[in-house]
């Protein structure tokens, strides 16, 4: 795939979005939906893994939601309480 700056076809592979927790152990970084925004316990996350493209020329760097159909169904049963 051709990378949407610069057009490159050279693409940086095995990449890991990563942060680091307790400990510094490494950590795979997630993004997540509350389905209940606004209770205090129990908000009903749906979480998703991200994983990430590269460009080996430029470095330019896209970012991708593993469950996209997942999170969009939690975005869309929100509920305010």
């Amino acid at each position: 795939m051709a990378c949407a700056k610069c057009g490159s076809r050279v693409e940086i592979e095995g990449l890991r979005v990563v942060d680091r927790g307790e400990s510094n152990m490494p950590l795979d970084l997630r993004v997540g939906v509350d389905r209940k925004p606004g209770a205090l316990l129990f908000k009903g996350t749906q979480y998703g893994g991200i994983s990430a493209r590269a460009c080996g020329d430029c470095g330019y760097i896209e970012l991708y939601a593993a469950d996209p159909k997942g999170l969009l169904r939690a975005s869309r049963s929100r509920k305010r309480s």
